[in-house]
C-alpha cells in the first residue's frame, strides 16, 4: 500500500469523526481518551487507474467490553404493574410476552465495545441492509459495495465489487498483540541523553487455558508474575461452567493469544472473555468480516486490503524490531498469513490475502496514546521544574461511552451511542422487557439474527426450512456449517489460533418467530 493512499485513508476517517459524528454526546470530554476506528471503501474510478473514491462505511469509538451474564442478570424480567391498578393492563403486564423477551436478552447485550470490533459490525449491518434490498428488487442503492454472482443454489449470493476495496483506520494499534512495541522512556525534558526505551505493555490478558483442554494456549512460566480466572458458561458440548485462566505478564510473550483487559477485583464470572483486537482482526483476516450468518449470502470472504494506525507519539524509530510498524506486521499480516497456509492445504480456492499495514502521521488527539504522552510531558515538566515535588499529575480517564455511525439504505445515517459497561444503548434504566428491547442496539446479535431470518423468508429457498431452530446457535449452525467448520480448523488442536476461548451459553438466545 502507497503511504499516500494510506494517508488519504486516516485523512477520510479524521475528517469524518470531525464532521459527521455528533459532538452533543458520546465523544470524550477534554480530561477522557478513546480509541477511534473507521472502515473506508476505496473505489476505482473506472477510467483511470490511480484514481479513486474514498468514503467511510461505518466508524466507532469505544475501548470497553463488559460480561453478558452479570448485565442481563440486572435487567427487568416483568413489566411492573401501575400503582391503582385493579388488574393488569394486558399491553403493561402480559407474562408470556415478557418472559419470551426475557429470552432474548443475552442477543441484546454488546459484550464488545472496542472501537475496531463495533466499526466491523457496522459494516456487517450495511451489508445485511445491501442484501436486504437486493431481495426485495427495491431502488437502485447508492454507492453499492455488493455485487450478485452466480451460484448454484437457488438463492441469491453476492460478493465485494471488484472495484472496491476496504480498509481499517485505527487510532491506536489494536489491543493484544500488536499493542507490543516499544516506547520511549518518560524521562525529563532537560535529559540530552539519548532516551532509554520500554516495551510498551498491553492491558490485554494471556490466556494460559481456555478451560476446555484443547491445547495451544501459552505456557505458564517465569514471564508469568499472577494468574487470573473467568467462568465460561456451561454450553451444549460442555455441561459444567469452564474456568479459563489468564495470566499477568512481567515479561511479555509474543504471538500469543489474549482476553482484553478487565478489573481484577471482580469475580471470575463477571469477567469479559472477549478475545483482544489484534486476535480478533487475524481471525477476520481469515475467514472473513462478515460472520457466519452473512456468509450464507456472501459466500466469499471479505477482507480488509489494509489497516492504517496513527502514530504513537512515544514510539521509536519503526526500523527497530520492536517498532510500532513491526508489532502490526508481526501481530496482524504475519499470522494470518500462517493461518492463510493451514485454511488453504483444505480449502482449494480460499482467495485471501494478509492485508497490508502503515503507521501514519495524522494522529487522533483523543487516542489512548496520545494522552499518555500528554501524561509523561506533564510529568516532565514538573520535574524539571521542581525536581523534589511529589506532587502527582491525574491521568486522563477512559471514555464509557461508544459511538457508531455507519451508511444506511432506508433512511439517513446517524450515530447511536451506547455504553461499555452495560452493552445497551444510552438512555434511562430499562424497567420493563419493553424498554430492554428499545434500549438494544442495532448492532447487536439479536439484530442481525432478525435480518438474517428475514434475508431467508424472502430467499427462493428459505421456505421455512430454517424454522425449526429454537436458538441462535442453532440457527448458526444450520446455516452456515461450512464456515464453523473453518472456526474449528483454526481454533483446535494444533491450529494457528489454539487456545481461543469459545463463548459458553451465555451468547446463545431463543429466536424470535416472525
Amino acid at each position: 500500500m502507497s503511504a499516500a493512499l494510506s494517508d488519504r485513508i486516516a485523512q477520510c476517517a479524521l475528517k469524518h469523526y470531525h464532521d459527521v459524528l455528533p459532538s452533543n454526546g458520546g465523544k470524550p470530554q477534554s480530561t477522557e481518551w478513546t480509541v477511534y476506528a473507521a472502515i473506508v471503501a476505496c473505489r476505482q474510478h473506472p477510467n483511470n487507474n490511480d484514481a479513486q473514491e474514498l468514503w467511510v462505511v461505518s466508524c466507532a469509538t469505544g475501548s470497553k467490553c463488559t460480561s453478558i451474564r452479570p448485565v442481563v442478570s440486572s435487567l427487568p424480567t416483568h413489566t411492573a404493574q401501575k400503582q391503582g391498578r385493579k388488574r393488569p393492563h394486558p399491553d403493561l403486564n402480559n407474562e408470556d410476552d415478557d418472559r419470551k423477551t426475557c429470552s432474548f436478552y443475552n442477543g441484546m447485550v454488546l459484550k464488545d465495545s472496542h472501537a475496531e470490533t463495533l466499526a466491523r459490525r457496522g459494516l456487517v449491518a450495511v451489508l445485511w441492509d445491501e442484501v436486504v434490498e437486493n431481495l426485495l428488487q427495491n431502488k437502485p442503492i447508492p454507492r453499492p459495495l455488493l455485487e450478485a454472482i452466480q451460484s448454484s443454489e437457488s438463492r441469491q449470493n453476492f460478493q465485494l465489487r471488484k472495484d472496491t476495496s476496504l480498509h481499517m483506520y485505527i487510532s491506536d494499534n489494536p489491543c493484544g498483540d500488536s499493542s507490543i512495541y516499544r516506547i520511549k522512556k518518560p524521562t525529563s525534558n532537560k535529559s540530552t541523553d539519548q532516551p532509554e526505551t520500554v516495551i510498551n505493555f498491553t492491558g490485554a490478558k494471556i490466556i494460559l487455558s481456555d478451560g476446555k483442554g484443547e491445547g495451544g494456549a501459552a505456557k505458564l512460566d517465569e514471564s508469568i508474575s499472577s494468574t487470573l480466572t473467568c467462568t465460561n458458561a456451561a454450553d451444549a458440548n460442555h455441561a459444567s461452567s469452564q474456568i479459563v485462566t489468564v495470566g499477568r505478564e512481567d515479561v511479555q510473550q509474543l504471538g500469543a493469544l489474549r482476553i482484553k483487559s478487565s478489573r481484577s477485583n471482580i469475580p471470575s464470572h463477571m469477567r469479559s472473555i472477549s478475545m483482544s483486537c489484534s486476535d480478533k482482526l487475524v481471525r477476520w483476516g481469515v475467514l472473513g468480516l462478515g460472520g457466519a450468518l452473512l456468509s450464507m449470502y456472501i459466500p466469499n470472504p471479505i477482507v480488509l486490503s489494509s489497516i492504517c494506525v496513527s502514530k504513537d507519539p512515544r514510539a521509536v524509530d519503526d526500523r527497530a524490531d520492536l517498532g510500532q510498524l513491526n508489532a502490526l506486521r508481526r501481530a496482524i499480516t504475519d499470522r494470518i498469513g500462517k493461518a492463510l497456509m493451514v485454511i488453504t492445504e483444505t480449502e482449494k480456492g480460499w482467495n485471501v490475502k494478509p492485508p497490508k499495514v502503515a503507521v501514519v502521521s495524522d494522529v487522533f488527539e483523543s487516542s489512548k496514546s496520545s494522552s499518555e504522552f500528554r501524561y509523561d510531558h506533564r510529568m516532565n515538566v514538573i520535574a524539571d521544574n521542581d525536581p523534589n515535588n511529589n506532587k502527582r499529575v491525574k491521568k486522563e480517564s477512559v471514555c464509557g461511552m461508544s459511538i457508531n455511525w455507519h451508511l444506511s439504505v432506508q433512511q439517513a445515517a446517524k450515530a447511536e451511542v451506547t455504553i461499555g459497561a452495560t452493552g445497551l444503548k444510552r438512555g434511562k434504566k430499562p424497567k420493563s422487557p419493553t424498554d430492554v428491547v428499545n434500549n438494544s442496539s442495532r448492532l447487536s446479535r439479536y439484530q442481525f439474527a432478525l435480518r438474517c431470518k428475514k434475508c431467508n423468508s424472502l430467499s427462493s429457498e428459505a421456505g421455512g426450512h430454517y424454522s425449526d431452530a429454537a436458538s441462535y446457535r442453532e440457527y448458526k449452525q444450520a446455516t452456515a456449517n461450512h464456515l464453523l467448520t473453518k472456526v474449528a480448523t483454526l481454533t483446535s488442536g494444533e491450529g494457528p489460533l489454539a487456545g481461543w476461548v469459545r463463548s459458553g451459553s451465555q451468547d446463545n438466545f431463543t429466536l424470535p418467530h416472525e
